[in-house]
């Protein structure tokens, strides 16, 4: 069955899309290219150069897509990582009202769940985060390996999650190890890098962003001065859900902040953190909650003031709530999907790891799974 959406119904057929992120399969997905053009992609994985194929997932044929290599560490000639765009070459055509989605190749993480399990967590956080489902991808035929297919952080997404999209939208892009220093007043020290606009292209308005880092900088009462800029509980809750998952590539990353897209609503000057490229979180069942805190500038003032470090810790202790011990929810949503994919990543040839490698780091998840809440519980009481 072949489907083209035109974009004045993407809007009301928007619900389908879930279709395509179910949590309980592993789909096949086929794509179809020109001989050699697999092979030339592969070859140069490091460039964004876009490639026509033919698209098969679910029920939906597409006779013509876009795809490219993408990623940064997780760049691979082997397995790339990829973006399907629906529409580049065929105007308006969408999959379940989608322009486009992530293929994530998954080499940074041996267990492949790491991002699933991270997302669900900022969801039940009341935090918006992409969908994501397994896919086994097929290329001109053959087996390419155990994929997630992502849901883009985009207009769609912003109208699903927060139901408007006409904000300004950026994408941050890690140029080096930035913390919230203050750098200037002029914006152009923040964007078009590392804040990179993905909405509003051509009138980006970085200003709020230079304006807020300088806040974050200036000497003074900082609650109400970050007030405008940021609802300073939901940014607390964002940096306890990657804190109880020990994120060590986030906003208290080892490298500066890194892995988000950064949001300002309509009309105003607030602005919102979304998650992405979760890959390297549960680092470690016994990192502490204060790792990297006292080198960000932003997480070290906030956290120095007692009503904001009290909210953590209930944020921290939600965490722990919500993914439970032994036998809690995220104790058994690790076997739920290490029982759906094992095969799949068993078959995977071209993954970094061998079998024993994955089946080590899903033997990790679930240590992490039983001693986090312990820990993080021990550390708050510290």
């Amino acid at each position: 069955m072949s489907i083209r959406l035109v974009p004045f119904l993407c809007a009301a057929l928007l619900p389908c899309a879930a279709q395509f992120f179910d949590p309980s399969q592993v789909s096949p997905l086929h794509l179809q290219l020109a001989p050699g053009q697999w092979e030339q992609l592969q070859k140069d994985y490091l460039l964004d150069t876009y490639y026509e194929a033919s698209l098969q997932w679910h029920n939906v044929s597409l006779p013509r897509i876009a795809i490219r290599s993408r990623g940064n560490g997780s760049r691979n000639a082997a397995k790339p990582g990829l973006k399907l765009d629906f529409d580049k070459f065929t105007s308006g055509q969408t999959v379940g009202g989608l322009k486009s989605i992530v293929l994530d190749n998954l080499v940074q993480d041996a267990s492949m769940m790491a991002e699933a399990l991270s997302f669900q967590l900022f969801q039940k956080m009341s935090i918006p985060a992409p969908r994501l489902a397994y896919v086994q991808l097929f290329v001109n035929g053959h087996p390419a390996g155990l994929y997630t297919a992502v849901e883009p952080v985009d207009k769609l997404f912003l109208k699903r999650t927060l139901n408007q999209d006409s904000g300004y939208l950026y994408d941050y892009e890690w140029t080096g190890d930035f913390r919230f220093e203050d750098r200037g007043a002029d914006p152009a020290l923040y964007s078009p890098l590392p804040f990179a606009p993905k909405t509003n292209e051509k009138s980006p308005d970085p200003q709020p962003i230079a304006d807020m880092v300088r806040v974050i900088n200036a000497p003074g009462d900082l609650s109400p001065a970050l007030a405008p800029f940021l609802n300073i509980n939901k940014f607390i809750d964002y940096l306890a859900t990657e804190t109880y998952l020990a994120e060590s590539d986030g906003i208290a990353g080892e490298w500066g902040l890194n892995n988000f897209y950064f949001y300002r609503l309509e009309g105003s000057k607030e602005s919102i953190f979304i998650p992405w490229d979760k890959d390297v979180t549960f680092s470690a069942v016994d990192r502490s909650i204060w790792t990297n805190i006292e080198t960000n500038v932003l997480t070290r003032r906030l956290l120095d003031i007692p009503e904001h470090r009290d909210y953590f810790f209930r944020a921290l202790d939600r965490c722990a709530s919500i993914a439970g011990g032994p036998g809690g929810w995220l104790d058994l949503e690790i076997e739920r999907i290490a029982t759906l994919t094992r095969p799949f990543s068993t078959a995977d040839s071209v993954k970094p790891y061998s079998n024993g490698e994955v089946d080590d780091a899903t033997e990790k998840l679930r240590r992490f799974a039983a001693g986090r809440v312990a820990f993080v519980r021990e550390d708050i009481a510290r």
